[in-house]
């Protein structure tokens, strides 16, 4: 009995990883046509795809298809986003997916901006005004751009 209630801990312990775990590569089954974007330290091994260097980061862009390859080969990801055409809905289906608490909300130059945290991002939190946020939303005419720990690149 002991080693089945070791055992039973075990496939919580790892199940409970497995739904914290995420990313925004989740979100490829409601979006499947969206574009990916991985920001770099390091120059990608592999020239499959492409890549822009920006002075600070590495950007290699793909599409949803083959993101979760592209990004097995990527070493010291510091962030990632994801655009899609997509209204506020889809903002709100994002909040709802992701749990997450929504620190502030911004309009400027007919962007709207959401700053937010959830536990369920696996995105390392920056700090902005006294409070951590590892998601970043942003809706602008008709792109959702959704960024974790925020959006590095453009709207």
């Amino acid at each position: 009995m002991k080693r089945f209630l070791i055992f039973l801990a075990f496939i919580l312990i790892f199940i409970a990883l497995g739904i914290v775990n995420q990313d925004l590569l989740f979100l490829k089954s409601q979006y499947p046509d969206m574009k990916v974007v991985f920001y770099t330290t390091e120059k990608p091994m592999s020239n499959d795809h492409n890549l822009v260097f920006d002075g600070i980061y590495h950007q290699i862009h793909c599409d949803a298809k083959s993101a979760a390859k592209v990004k097995s080969a990527l070493s010291n990801i510091r962030g990632m986003s994801v655009s899609f055409q997509g209204t506020i809905k889809d903002i709100d289906y994002i909040l709802d997916f992701y749990k997450v608490k929504v620190i502030f909300e911004t309009y400027q130059n007919q962007i709207f901006y959401i700053y937010g945290y959830s536990d369920l991002i696996n995105a390392k939190a920056v700090k902005i005004d006294d409070n951590y946020v590892n998601i970043q939303l942003a809706l602008r005419k008709n792109t959702v751009t959704v960024g974790a720990p925020i959006i590095l690149g453009s709207y």
